[in-house]
């Protein structure tokens, strides 16, 4: 199944689609159309057009920084960091977060810290909401050379983002998921999908590109 409609795969380059629809249907969340969501760390709100028009989400974004790209599109954003997010408790059914949890505390990567990060989280996801939250995996084959050695990426390793979920979350309910997803040459996506075939099935989950945990909030 497509996550993005057609119209939107239409305006999009073919690489941005291709990862897009691979994310979001891999991720296979049941958002409920109407509910509102919180994307902490939007950067640039490349995914508010996927939550508001193919999920029907009454969309926020926060930062530390306000990207141009905001000015493109109406949303509702605040400015402002994990550990002090801008918005009442209690106030979001989803709580979204994607890649930001490793930048959070550069370059001391201190465990305190990222609890301290995933609490606040909490505060402002309602009781029988949920958090969704994405990391990067720091030892798939993929992301360790190009975005740990060559760009920098701190992400985490998959036993520690288990851990620190485990630990801040431990009177909630929490299922846990992994998954591949990248970016991909076209002329070459037969291949890849081949690929993720064998890393989703024969290869244990410590190295899959992407670690998930959903939170049911008590």
């Amino acid at each position: 199944m497509d996550v993005l409609s057609k119209s939107m795969r239409r305006k999009k380059i073919t690489r941005y689609n291709q990862y897009k629809n691979d994310f979001f249907n891999k991720l296979n969340f049941p958002f409920q159309k109407g509910k509102k969501i919180l994307d902490v760390g939007c950067g640039p709100a490349t995914d508010a057009p996927i939550f508001k028009k193919e999920y029907g989400l009454s969309y926020y974004g926060t930062d530390v920084y306000k990207d141009d790209n905001l000015k493109k599109q109406k949303i509702s954003f605040k400015l402002g960091g994990i550990f002090k997010i801008p918005y009442p408790t209690e106030s979001f059914d989803y709580v979204f977060v994607h890649d930001v949890l490793h930048h959070i505390d550069e370059p001391d990567h201190l465990e305190i810290k990222h609890l301290a990060g995933l609490k606040e989280l909490k505060r402002v996801c309602k009781r029988g909401g949920e958090i969704v939250i994405v990391e990067g995996n720091r030892y798939n084959p993929l992301f360790y050379p190009h975005m740990v050695l060559m760009r920098g990426h701190e992400h985490f390793a998959h036993n520690y983002f288990l851990h620190i979920m485990k630990k801040a979350f431990k009177k909630d309910s929490i299922s846990f998921k992994s998954f591949e997803a990248h970016f991909y040459p076209p002329r070459a996506l037969k291949f890849w999908k081949f690929y993720e075939f064998f890393m989703e099935r024969l290869v244990p989950r410590q190295f899959r590109a992407y670690n998930v945990a959903v939170i049911k909030v008590r």
